[in-house]
């Protein structure tokens, strides 16, 4: 192929073979690059091609870089998709300090409330089965109860980590 040859071939299918690699892409400054690169591809081998299959030659070129994209493209997202935490391995993390810092908190209030928090919150016992099994009234059940959530709160919040409600 001659380089007047060659130059009619850029003229006369650079049009058609961008459509290609648009409708294949979606991009359009990809799909020039992959035209670009398939008319370089040409030129390197236009001593031994013959104008008369060059389109052929041009879009089977054109199909394989494309392909070879995309595949860079999968590759890519995949490694970033797995060098960015996922939102479960962030949710996760965020349920483990979140029990570091009750367990923490925990550990902080007086017996009587921490028991009294244990037995409602975890153990689901409502106010008479808690007084029966503290020995104290169910109003004071309740005071110790408010003030064991209160300070739990305020433990979570210096902890900068938001308690459940």
């Amino acid at each position: 192929m001659t380089t007047c040859e060659y130059n009619d071939c850029v003229k006369q299918f650079s049009d058609d073979l961008y459509r290609f690699a648009l409708r294949y892409t979606g991009d359009g400054d990809t799909s020039r690059d992959a035209v670009q690169d398939a008319f370089v591809t040409l030129w390197e081998q236009h001593d031994e091609l013959k104008f008369k299959g060059v389109k052929g030659y041009l879009i089977r070129v054109l199909y394989r870089i494309l392909v070879s994209i995309h595949r860079h493209e999968m590759v890519c997202r995949n490694a970033r998709d797995n060098l960015m935490p996922k939102q479960e391995n962030y949710e996760q993390h965020h349920t483990f300090e979140l029990h570091d810092a009750m367990q923490k908190a925990l550990k902080q209030l007086p017996e009587i409330q921490r028991q009294l928090l244990l037995l409602k919150d975890l153990e689901g016992y409502d106010y008479g089965e808690m007084a029966a099994i503290t020995g104290i009234n169910e109003q004071q059940v309740g005071v110790y109860l408010f003030r064991a959530r209160k300070r739990m709160r305020e433990l979570l919040t210096a902890e900068n980590l938001k308690p459940v409600p």
